[in-house]
């Protein structure tokens, strides 16, 4: 018989490889290179095409809140909005209807009857 073959099966040869050598290149130098270009990629400022639509979103967004906020109906029931909406609408209508004085002053000037 052949002496070689009476053993225990020969085990596999381990090949340790250091940690920087698992990524995407077998040699570290590209590697290295790779990952300094990802990071310059994350750590670039946003395009103006990027920052026109996330200002855009804002805007969006504050119009969509304003709307729900005093506008939308809520039906008759108090909510957590009412007295918001109770002050918002009479600036308004101060804002839109004349005062006693001003409505005698037009009055006198013929400008309305």
């Amino acid at each position: 018989m052949n002496p070689e073959s009476a053993g225990p099966p020969a085990e596999p040869e381990i090949v340790s490889r250091p940690l920087h050598r698992h990524g995407l290149y077998d040699d570290a130098r590209l590697e290295e290179k790779y990952r300094r270009r990802l990071d310059r990629l994350v750590m670039r400022p946003p395009s103006k095409f990027s920052r026109r639509l996330q200002v855009a979103n804002y805007a969006l967004m504050f119009g969509v809140g304003t709307y729900m906020v005093l506008y939308q109906d809520y039906g008759r029931r108090e909510h957590c909005f009412s007295g918001l909406r109770r002050w918002y609408f009479g600036k308004v209508d101060r804002l839109w209807t004349l005062s006693g004085e001003e409505e005698k002053e037009l009055r006198e000037r013929g400008q309305i009857r």
